[in-house]
């Protein structure tokens, strides 16, 4: 607590903390050659954000921010392979090859505030890194670290948060949620990502404030969705959506998952986070499908019941059912959509047994999603044991084998 006080009283007079631990080789050449250049040109510059946290962290970084004084139009002048973006804060993007440093200009609190489209502020206006320190959301993400001298600039005791794992927000926690409501999101997020704690005070805050979330266009929400579930986190994030009853604005089914369901939804999370450990490729569409196959069910169901021309319509309309009922709620975008929808349309077709129509299955594009989905099947729906297997012992067997499988098959059905 003494310390705590003591480092609030030197952060009032702006005084500049020397780390004990920053690995130089943790930060990116290309992030160092831009605040050189910078300063070369006489203006300020640092890394900032969550580049420092992570390093102060122990973390890798796969980001590096620079904060200057210099503006957009300087900062071009400076690099040639260069471009100026945004709309809400023009920023530059420095360009390396594939590589990209970003770099922004300090800013401070608009004195004419203009809402946007998408529900922020428009705050293009620049400031001192005091200003633009403030302007930030959460401590751990407000310091500014000069390479040059080795010093840290830490105006809201982030180096404190950090040390002790807490998240707090900078400044009045209603203010900043109401200027930008994805900051609730963000601060639950980075809880889970850097297993830290959210500090008491802010946890009530945030929810209180959840329902500003319904002011939040869907296509930052699900922005934010991909950064849970498929960043290594998947999991975790299933609790934490849990906990914070987040559930409500996304998929309501997952909170009425239990048993088996709930088995299956997390073997499905548990394996996505193993493939982002080991860099392989991940199918948001896919994860999304086992969100939903639930809904999808439980209509598929219900239409059994009725009178349909063909079996596949039952579950053509169970499908239309499920993304009308979602889309009341929260909108997938629609490349997902179609990924979602094929997913499930194909595994009606599994059951269809005749030779040219397995082989014409086997070389749709969507053929191994959906082949692996239906393996994930019977740990909800046990009378799918046996066509699961049948696939798995088609696919892996030889040619003359599979000959032999589908004689034997060629006039049963499963599912």
């Amino acid at each position: 607590m003494k310390n705590k006080y003591f480092q609030k009283i030197l952060n009032v007079f702006n005084l500049i903390f020397i780390p004990k631990k920053i690995n130089h080789e943790l930060i990116s050449d290309n992030a160092l050659n831009v605040i050189d250049n910078l300063k070369n040109n006489n203006f300020e510059a640092y890394l900032v954000g969550g580049a420092v946290r992570d390093i102060l962290m122990h973390k890798i970084p796969k980001d590096f921010d620079i904060a200057t004084n210099a503006t957009p139009e300087e900062i071009k002048n400076i690099f040639k392979r260069s471009l100026i973006i945004g709309r809400r804060f023009r920023l530059v993007h420095v360009i390396f090859g594939r590589k990209i440093i970003e770099v922004s200009t300090f800013r401070t609190n608009p004195t004419q505030k203009i809402q946007m489209s998408n529900g922020v502020l428009k705050d293009n206006e620049f400031g001192t890194i005091r200003q633009d320190a403030a302007r930030r959301d959460f401590t751990i993400n407000a310091l500014y670290y000069n390479p040059q001298d080795k010093k840290i600039i830490d105006f809201y005791s982030g180096l404190y948060d950090i040390k002790n794992k807490k998240i707090n927000l900078i400044g009045d926690p209603k203010t900043r949620f109401r200027e930008d409501p994805i900051r609730i999101l963000r601060a639950i997020r980075f809880s889970v990502k850097l297993k830290i704690e959210i500090s008491e005070k802010l946890k009530i805050e945030i929810k209180n404030s959840l329902t500003l979330l319904n002011e939040v266009p869907h296509s930052r929400l699900f922005d934010e969705l991909m950064k849970f579930f498929f960043t290594g986190h998947a999991l975790d994030s299933l609790y934490i959506f849990k906990e914070y009853k987040l559930s409500s604005f996304y998929f309501p089914v997952l909170d009425r998952l239990n048993g088996p369901e709930e088995i299956f939804l997390k073997k499905v999370l548990k394996d996505t986070d193993q493939r982002v450990m080991e860099n392989k490729s991940t199918n948001p569409g896919f994860l999304l499908s086992v969100f939903l196959w639930q809904d999808v069910l439980s209509f598929w169901k219900d239409n059994s019941n009725k009178k349909y021309v063909h079996p596949s319509l039952e579950l053509n309309d169970a499908i239309y059912q499920t993304m009308s009922k979602q889309n009341k709620i929260f909108t997938i975008q629609k490349r997902y959509c179609i990924s979602m929808s094929e997913i499930w349309r194909l595994q009606i077709r599994f059951s269809n047994m005749s030779k040219n129509k397995i082989y014409r299955l086997l070389g749709h594009p969507r053929f191994r999603a959906a082949y692996d989905f239906m393996l994930l099947r019977p740990e909800i729906e046990i009378d799918h044991n046996q066509m699961a297997s049948w696939w798995t012992n088609f696919i892996n067997a030889d040619e003359s084998s599979k000959q032999k499988l589908l004689i034997n098959k060629s006039k049963k059905k499963y599912g």
